[in-house]
C-alpha cells in the first residue's frame, strides 16, 4: 500500500506533463555547467594568511620577516618548523603560502652572493595567488636595495613553487568549482519549485490522497527523486570536466561524490524551507536565487575564507557550497590526510539533517491548512452547486 502510494505520488509530480520541472531539474544545470566548461580555456587584496620557515636565525632573515609583517598586503599567521607543516597548511586551506629562509642566506648575502629564497603557494587561488607573490617579490627586493650594494642588479632572488599536485591547473580547479556552485543554486531553486507545486496549483488534498493518505509519503516522494537526479547529473557533469585534471583515487572519488550528495539534500532542504515560510513560490524561487547566486564568490575557491571580514565568514561558513569546494579542493591538491576533510563532511550531514528536518516540519503545517482550505472549498462549491 504504502509502495503503491509512493509510485503513484511521484508518477504524479514528476510525469503529468510538468515540463518547467524537468527544465530546472536536467536541462538548466546541465546547459549551464557544459557552457561554462567550455567558456574556460586558459580592489587590493589585503591580510592574506602566509607562512614562514626560517632555517636561516640571521639579522637579515629577521629583518626580512619584519618587513614581510608590516605589508598589508600579508599575514604571517604560522611560523612553521619545516616545510612539511607549512605544506600540509596549504594543502589544508590555513595559509596561501609560504616562505623559507634557507641556511646560510646571510652569509651568502655578505660575500655579494644574491641569495634565492623559495616562495610555495597554492595554485588554487589564482588572484589571491597572484597579489601575495607580487608583494612578497616586492618586499625582498625592497630590503635587498637598502641593504646591499648598487652594482647587484637582483640583490633577493625569489624562486616560486606550487605546492600539491603539480598535474593540476587553476583553469580544472575554477570550472570545477563554477558546476558545483551552479547544482548548489539548482538545487535551491528545484526545492522551492517541487515543494510549492502543490500549493500552488491547489492539489494538496489530492496529492496526500495518491500518498496513501501519509504527508511522509508525499513529503518522501517530492524529495528523494529530485535530490537522486541532481545529484548523478552533479557526478556526470564533476566526472566529465575533472578529465583536465590529474585523475582522483577511488576513496577520494567517493569521498567528493558523498560531499556534493549531502550539499544537494541540504540545498534542497533550505529550498524547501523558504516555502515553508513565504507560502508563494515565487518568493521562495527568489529567496534561494538571491541567497544561492552568489555563493561561489564566498566559498574560498577565489579568495581564502580566512583573508575574509568575520561577517562575510560567517555567511560563507553557513553556504554548504563552501565545505564541499573544501573537500573537492583537499582531494584534488593530494598528499593529504583524509582524516582532514571529515569535520567539513560532518558540516555537510549537520546542515542537510538539519535544513530536511524543518522543511518537512515546516510543510507539514502548509498541508494540513491547505487541506482545510481545499475542504471548505470544496464544501462551499458543493452548497453553490445544490442552491
Amino acid at each position: 500500500m504504502v509502495l503503491n502510494g509512493l509510485l503513484k505520488t511521484v508518477r504524479k509530480i514528476y510525469f503529468s506533463h510538468n515540463v518547467v520541472l524537468w527544465m530546472i531539474l536536467t536541462v538548466l544545470p546541465i546547459c549551464v555547467s557544459l557552457f561554462t566548461m567550455g567558456m574556460f580555456s586558459s580592489e587590493i587584496v589585503q591580510h592574506v594568511p602566509i607562512g614562514v620557515v626560517k632555517q636561516d636565525n640571521s639579522q637579515l632573515a629577521d629583518k626580512l620577516e619584519s618587513k614581510l609583517r608590516s605589508s598589508p598586503v600579508l599575514n604571517i599567521k604560522m611560523a612553521c618548523a619545516d616545510m612539511g607543516e607549512c605544506e600540509h597548511a596549504v594543502i589544508r586551506g590555513e595559509i596561501q603560502a609560504f616562505i623559507v629562509f634557507p641556511n646560510d642566506m646571510e652569509r651568502r648575502a655578505l660575500r655579494l652572493e644574491a641569495p634565492v629564497i623559495p616562495v610555495y603557494s597554492s595554485g588554487q587561488n589564482y588572484l589571491t595567488n597572484m597579489f601575495a607573490t607580487k608583494e612578497i617579490r616586492s618586499v625582498l627586493a625592497a630590503v635587498g636595495s637598502e641593504m646591499f650594494t648598487a652594482q647587484m642588479e637582483d640583490p633577493v632572488k625569489v624562486q616560486i613553487h606550487s605546492v600539491g599536485n603539480q598535474k593540476s591547473n587553476y583553469q580544472g580547479f575554477l570550472v570545477l568549482g563554477l558546476v558545483t556552485a551552479i547544482f548548489h543554486l539548482a538545487a535551491m531553486i528545484v526545492g522551492a519549485y517541487v515543494a510549492s507545486y502543490p500549493l500552488r496549483d491547489h492539489r494538496v488534498k489530492e496529492m496526500i490522497g495518491y500518498a496513501g493518505g501519509s504527508r511522509l509519503t508525499l513529503w518522501f516522494a517530492s524529495v528523494f527523486p529530485m535530490n537522486i537526479i541532481l545529484w548523478l547529473e552533479s557526478l556526470g557533469c564533476y566526472a566529465y570536466c575533472h578529465r583536465l585534471l590529474a585523475p582522483l583515487s577511488f576513496e577520494e572519488f567517493v569521498m567528493t561524490a558523498a560531499a556534493q550528495l549531502f550539499m544537494i539534500a541540504a540545498c534542497s532542504g533550505a529550498g524547501i524551507v523558504f516555502v515553508g515560510v513565504f507560502g508563494l513560490m515565487r518568493i521562495a524561487t527568489g529567496a534561494a536565487g538571491i541567497i544561492g547566486s552568489p555563493a561561489f564568490a564566498f566559498a574560498g575557491q577565489t579568495f581564502p575564507v580566512m583573508a575574509m571580514p568575520f561577517a562575510v565568514r560567517c555567511f560563507a561558513f553557513i553556504l554548504p557550497l563552501t565545505h564541499v569546494l573544501m573537500i573537492q579542493s583537499t582531494m584534488m591538491l593530494g598528499d593529504v590526510d583524509m582524516a582532514s576533510t571529515w569535520h567539513s563532511m560532518e558540516i555537510l550531514i549537520a546542515m542537510a539533517i538539519f535544513w530536511n528536518i524543518l522543511g518537512a516540519f515546516l510543510m507539514s503545517m502548509r498541508w494540513k491548512q491547505h487541506v482545510r482550505l481545499e475542504t471548505k472549498r470544496e464544501e462551499a462549491a458543493k452548497l453553490e452547486a445544490q442552491a
